[in-house]
């Protein structure tokens, strides 16, 4: 059982949120975007200690804005949890039947699903923030009757635990007697009654022997024995020195992780080590504590949530490139913060959500592969279904139509026509429309898997950028650089990202993966028939024409070479190719010199882009698409 989607309003940074997860879920986005907060909200609606008081909400977790200054006063916090079965009867018999009163049946699939909301508001006559609880049905009502009870709550929390670990992981506390995980583990073993009792008599013994050693240690036993003398009893008391542990539990409380990094070197106790030590020793703990305990202290059927803030902290980049498999292998459902674009390079493009805030509130993007619409089922719908060829469904469990694919605009006619002449026709209308424009955000797993093979290398950069501009090969790249610098705006201090796409994979990929990620994007293509191609196909993926016109640029004279010729750029590149070794280079005519460029494309490339970011003069002259397109990257959207 895991979470399949969550529902945030009016929590801290957040005014609304939707967002799914999967098995492992990779929050990015920039400082204060709000993945902490979505962690949060996991953990307080989740935790087995929630509603207690002193626990769950405070005044700070409500959202403030300049509409709504107090927190006391406006709409509630509401957190909504959704789980649902991929397929019928994935979730545990004995699951099913301790948590049949709030689970919701797809009639059709025979699906589970279980909805919860967790909703808190300011309570005038308790003068404190209440906090409320409640299963709901596929309508989003509150469940009544046996749905209702408290005791549902304690057992669903019993097969669903959280634990969460922020980015600052202290081995020292995390390996105490009274920590989350080591301490649970250490009070699980057993010590047969007949080693602990000969364990004691052997303490004893030899506490007994060490005292006796110096006098001074009897001494200063008999000295605190006076305590006695103040503190009065009916009996006088005494007072002695433990040099041992009392008993095998103060030895298990005691006991700590010695860690040698490698042979020859020596053993040294966790907290001796380094902070990236320290921080992967906590996660592999929390590996230990759910695979061998867990189970025992929750339910056989329990499945663990973990919430997890920045796992790369304090590691070198090396080890932060080979740690997602690592925590891909954790057991249970993970939900990932990071900041390292070196993990970020093998996690799968479907597991990444970019959160960031915009002027309409905090949003995420993704890579789904399915898309869902809160419609009712009607019967003209079946029809439309069933020649769909199984791109379009209906989730009766949840009363959702689901699409796993671009709708097309014949199909897209017949649902809205299907919904016509109803009381509520308009706000289906505009469900049908929002869910027809995100599904041409769709990216197959055969072009994902082209993109895991081709753009492994710029993946974390292009993820962490703010936008991107799109150019054809190395040539392209550097140039855009260094006219970018000479003009005043470097790309690397706005966060643009330059993508040569011919070394990654393909155009329109960049940029459908653009769209449903919501970074904005511009492209310079070459003016030739392979340039107008690479354009072609980016339309095809439902770009409109104006878009494209707001997006695209190209070079009028053909590709880039021809273009710096017409721009009357022959003495620099003659020079150039010179200073390259090509001493012929100062005779050569127009196409002879193009024909030289080709042959060097990377070399002379750098050099003059070098040149464009030392001298703004030259950069001005430079192949008017490039100066434009950077021009444009201020302030798009």
């Amino acid at each position: 059982m895991q979470i399949t989607r969550l529902k945030i309003a009016n929590f801290r940074s957040i005014q609304k949120l939707d967002i799914d997860l999967g098995a492992v879920t990779v929050l990015i986005g920039t400082n204060n975007a709000g993945k902490s907060a979505i962690l949060e909200a996991i953990r307080i609606a989740l935790t087995r200690r929630w509603g207690q008081r002193g626990t769950g909400f405070t005044e700070y977790d409500v959202h403030l804005c300049d509409s709504r200054p107090d927190p006391k006063v406006g709409d509630p916090v509401i957190i909504e949890v959704e789980l649902q079965e991929e397929v019928a009867n994935e979730w545990p018999e004995d699951l099913q039947g301790e948590l049949e009163d709030i689970i919701q049946l797809d009639p059709v699939s025979g699906c589970a699903s279980i909805i919860m909301r967790v909703s808190c508001s300011w309570d005038a006559a308790e003068e404190s923030f209440v906090p409320r609880w409640e299963f709901l049905n596929v309508d989003r009502s509150p469940l009544a009757g046996r749905g209702a009870r408290a005791v549902n709550l304690q057992e669903f929390f019993q097969f669903l635990p959280v634990f969460y670990l922020e980015a600052l992981r202290d081995a020292a506390d995390e390996f105490s007697s009274r920590s989350q995980f080591w301490g649970k583990l250490l009070r699980t073993v057993q010590i047969p009654e007949n080693l602990e009792q000969k364990s004691k008599r052997i303490f004893d013994l030899l506490n007994r022997r060490l005292l006796d050693a110096d006098p001074l240690l009897a001494n200063l036993a008999t000295g605190l024995s006076h305590i006695s003398r103040v503190a009065a009893t009916d009996a006088p008391g005494q007072a002695d020195l433990r040099l041992l542990p009392l008993n095998t539990w103060d030895i298990l409380s005691k006991a700590e992780v010695i860690y040698q990094t490698e042979g020859g070197k020596p053993w040294l106790p966790l907290a001796r080590h380094g902070q990236g030590v320290q921080s992967l020793s906590v996660m592999f703990l929390f590996k230990a504590f759910v695979e061998l305990i867990l189970k025992d202290l929750y339910r056989p059927e329990s499945s663990a949530v973990l919430a997890l803030e920045e796992p790369e902290t304090h590691l070198h980049p090396q080890a932060a490139r080979s740690l997602w498999r690592h925590i891909s292998e954790l057991p249970g459902q993970k939900i990932v913060t990071t900041h390292s674009p070196y993990f970020l390079q093998h996690v799968p493009f479907r597991d990444i959500r970019v959160v960031r805030v915009e002027a309409n509130g905090t949003t995420v993007g993704s890579l789904p592969r399915q898309f869902r619409a809160s419609v009712p089922h009607i019967a003209a719908l079946d029809p439309i279904i069933a020649a769909s060829g199984g791109l379009i469904t209906y989730d009766r469990g949840l009363n959702q139509l689901v699409l796993s694919g671009t709708l097309q605009q014949n199909q897209y006619q017949q649902l809205i026509v299907a919904y016509n002449g109803r009381p509520d026709t308009t706000v289906l209308h505009t469900a049908l429309r929002q869910l027809s424009d995100a599904s041409k955000e769709f990216i197959s797993d055969v072009e994902l898997d082209q993109l895991e093979t081709f753009a492994r290398r710029i993946r974390g950069e292009i993820f962490f950028a703010r936008r991107w501009l799109l150019v054809e090969g190395q040539s392209d790249y550097h140039l855009a650089h260094g006219i970018a610098k000479g003009l005043g705006y470097d790309l690397d201090e706005h966060g643009v990202a330059v993508i040569d796409f011919q070394n990654c994979g393909n155009p329109e990929i960049f940029a459908v993966l653009a769209r449903a990620l919501h970074y904005p994007w511009l492209i310079v293509v070459d003016g030739d028939p392979a340039g107008q191609r690479y354009l072609t196909k980016i339309a095809g993926r439902s770009f409109s024409p104006q878009e494209m016109d707001r997006r695209a640029f190209s070079l009028p004279a053909g590709y880039l070479e021809q273009q710096l010729v017409a721009d009357g750029l022959q003495a620099e590149l003659k020079a150039i190719l010179v200073s390259l070794g090509n001493v012929g280079a100062a005779n050569l005519n127009d196409a002879d010199l193009i024909t030289a460029l080709k042959k060097d494309k990377s070399g002379y490339a750098a050099v003059l882009a070098k040149q464009c970011a030392d001298d703004p003069v030259l950069a001005q002259r430079m192949p008017e698409p490039f100066r434009n397109a950077i021009l444009s990257l201020r302030g798009l959207t």
